[in-house]
């Protein structure tokens, strides 16, 4: 049964009240109508099995046949530190990690960072991502969307704090082994990484990026595209840490 969003406040006495984007969906793609059920999900976590009960193209109505809260979303909290890619690289990053249970999507420029967006173009760009993060959590089953951040400095990602957590940066240089800072820190379940652009980290900031306190650990023997980098790091923390096994 298809998933689609809601906002809590547009239930009311046990009827939900879908707008937007989502009536088009149901209606115009999927064409679905009066009689069928839908699952909807909202921003609190909770789940509804709803049936269809009028055909306006502008608001449907769905009566609640049940409400449930699953227990879908991750264990761990992954905030993922992306340097900003080639775009429609961004789009498959956002896409995967949110399947992938990822927390918080924070984007940032370094000093090779391809795509340099200012203005209109970077609430667009943001706008898009938050899209494909919400039409992914539909698909996968998830009831939390995870945070897409607007691109910002690469001083200010160093800055954020993460209290009992463990930050790492992927580097295809001389870097640390993953296994052993992973073994040294067997109960973690906040994690912060931090994945460059095509071009990879300067030395300067891996430099910078240890003194905040992150570790620097090695890709592997082959060098991995940004996006590989990036989807390849949260399965292996799923897989060594969450429920991915």
């Amino acid at each position: 049964m298809r998933r689609f969003f809601i906002e809590n406040d547009r239930i009311t006495n046990n009827v939900a009240h879908i707008l937007g984007e989502e009536v088009k969906h149901i209606t115009k793609v999927l064409r679905l109508g009066k009689g069928d059920e839908v699952i909807l999900f909202d921003e609190a976590g909770w789940e509804y099995r709803a049936r269809i009960i009028n055909s306006d193209p502008k608001e449907l109505k769905a009566d609640i046949l049940e409400r449930v809260f699953p227990q879908r979303e991750s264990s761990l909290e992954i905030i993922l530190g992306q340097s900003l890619p080639r775009l429609s690289k961004m789009d498959l990053i956002v896409q995967k990690a949110t399947e992938l249970g990822i927390s918080q999507i924070l984007t940032f420029n370094s000093h090779r960072s391809i795509p340099k967006l200012s203005g209109e173009k970077i609430l667009k760009r943001v706008e898009r991502w938050r899209k494909i993060a919400l039409e992914a959590t539909k698909q996968c089953g998830r009831n939390s969307i995870p945070h897409i951040g607007s691109p910002v400095d690469f001083s200010e990602i160093l800055a954020k704090e993460l209290e009992n957590g463990l930050k790492l940066m992927l580097w295809e240089g001389e870097a640390g082994s993953l296994r052993k800072v992973f073994d040294a820190s067997p109960d973690q379940n906040r994690f912060f990484v931090l994945v460059g652009p095509e071009g990879g980290f300067t030395y300067r900031e891996v430099q910078e990026a240890e003194k905040a306190g992150f570790n620097i650990v090695s890709t592997g023997k082959r060098i991995l595209r940004s996006e590989t980098a990036s989807i390849s790091i949260l399965s292996v923390i799923q897989h060594r840490f969450g429920d991915l096994n």
